[in-house]
């Protein structure tokens, strides 16, 4: 029987998943919160195999509370379940330790199904998603710096010196509209959503010029 904790701030979601999984003959549901507060007590009392984990809710916007669901002993798989699509939020719920990230457009099945292979110690991938990591040459696997180009590193070192599009595009002799071209792949690439993320992501990375 896998046992599935579920975290999600609206009562109509999770009163929607209990009786979901409810009817699944494999799965039971082992408890519930209603966000990211006092979750990990919550989550060492019940030991549940799986976490279904909404980070649109308050203090669970952030993929560090997967990895901290993640260093629980045992750790239990989580299943990412989101009103984002599957495209660059993603990356780094993936990265953290997420073993999948479904929006909630998807069907009841996808879930289960998300569910089952997580708890095999798998990953579940989306179609869409699989295709966003493609176009994007993303791979989940690897270090993120490992997936820069040398241009797009020197950017990223450099934006993390403080300096503006126009100072790199200068120094490199490069366009201002390269340069943030060179950003927005970083951004997509890292899974980061700002220019302050990507400076804070080099210096947590020792990546600073």
């Amino acid at each position: 029987m896998i046992r599935v904790f579920i975290v999600d701030d609206h009562e109509i979601v999770r009163t929607g998943l209990r009786r979901i999984l409810g009817e699944i003959p494999d799965m039971t549901v082992c408890g519930e919160a209603a966000g990211a507060e006092g979750l990990i007590p919550l989550l060492e009392d019940e030991k549940p195999d799986v976490v279904i984990l909404d980070v649109h809710m308050p203090g669970g916007n952030n993929p560090s509370l997967v990895n901290r669901i993640r260093l629980l002993i045992p750790a239990p798989g989580v299943v990412v379940f989101t009103m984002f699509h599957e495209d660059s939020h993603a990356i780094a719920y993936l990265r953290a330790g997420a073993g999948a990230y479904i929006s909630k457009s998807r069907s009841s099945m996808d879930l289960v199904e998300a569910i089952r292979k997580v708890h095999g110690g798998g990953r579940f991938i989306t179609p869409s998603l699989a295709e966003y990591l493609f176009e994007n040459q993303i791979d989940i696997n690897r270090p993120p710096a490992e997936s820069l180009s040398a241009g797009e590193l020197g950017v990223l070192r450099a934006l993390a010196d403080g300096k503006r599009a126009t100072e790199i595009a200068r120094e490199t002799e490069r366009s201002v509209s390269t340069v943030n071209t060179f950003v927005q792949r970083i951004k997509t690439k890292l899974g980061l959503r700002t220019v302050v993320e990507i400076v804070q992501y080099a210096r947590d990375n020792g990546l600073l010029g």
